[in-house]
């Protein structure tokens, strides 16, 4: 029998990770409490927003998942990654009424940092690969696993880029209705893509990539929902997530030790 012999973090890290843990869960209770209320703040951002208050409640349950996700210790990196999402619709959402930088549009990623920071304090498994990936001690999979890794990981990164150099290339038709995101943004959308997606490609930094990625296609799933496209239809950049997320967890033995679900042996 192999027996792991894990450092355990230092009482600084660790109670550190819980503060920053404990105060994330407190600000996403209350920012999805108050999404099943008709307070005057929330019914003037939405409206500012462009998102429609049907969907509010809606967007408050997801919430509620996801951070249940990740306040229980085996879930919890599994809600830190769908909470990035959640955090790449509002920063898409900001960034499209081109609200103010630092206060509204970057936002959400200060929340981020401290999701991320509250488990990557206490996870010596996480440090290990985020935001780069050291290597791994541990054995590899099949070869059958990491082929098909590898596949999923091409498949995800050509769609990528393929809607990146889209964006370059792109005109829209005369008469056609405008687009969901402003035109003045679109190049930078086109950056991030492929910016993203050679993270995601380059081994030392493909779990950073992929999380960027994650928080990518949150918006673009968010922007498809406040431009009235069908429930399925603003789906499809959350399966290509999937298709992301499968690719490097086929093909890194340590995933699977880390989400989706985590046995009290591995934390």
């Amino acid at each position: 029998m192999t027996v792991e012999i894990q450092n355990a973090p230092s009482k600084a890290k660790f109670y550190t990770g819980y503060t920053f843990t404990a105060l994330s869960i407190l600000f996403l209770l209350m920012d999805a409490g108050i999404k099943f209320t008709t307070n005057p703040h929330v019914v003037e951002a939405q409206t500012q927003l462009g998102f429609p208050m049907g969907l509010t409640p809606a967007i408050g349950v997801v919430a509620l998942v996801c951070t249940a996700l990740y306040a229980l210790p085996t879930t919890s990196i599994l809600g830190a990654l769908l909470l990035t999402g959640y955090l790449g619709g509002a920063i898409a959402l900001h960034l499209r009424v081109d609200n103010p930088l630092f206060s509204h549009t970057l936002f959400p990623i200060y929340v981020a940092l401290f999701i991320w920071g509250g488990i990557w304090l206490r996870e010596d498994r996480l440090r290990d690969l985020f935001p780069i990936t050291s290597p791994s001690a541990l054995p590899s999979p099949s070869k059958k696993l990491v082929r098909t890794g590898y596949v999923l990981t091409a498949l995800s990164a050509l769609f990528m880029l393929f809607t990146a150099i889209m964006k370059f290339v792109y005109v829209a038709p005369a008469g056609s209705p405008p687009p969901m995101f402003p035109l003045h943004h679109i190049h930078h959308l086109a950056y991030i893509e492929i910016g993203c997606t050679l993270l995601y490609l380059f081994p030392a930094t493909s779990f950073l990539g992929a999380v960027l990625m994650t928080a990518y296609l949150g918006g673009a799933t968010a922007v498809s929902l406040r431009g009235g496209e069908s429930v399925g239809a603003s789906l499809v950049p959350a399966f290509v997530g999937v298709v992301v997320w499968a690719g490097l967890w086929l093909r890194d033995a340590r995933l699977p030790r880390l989400f989706p679900v985590r046995s009290a042996a591995s934390r």
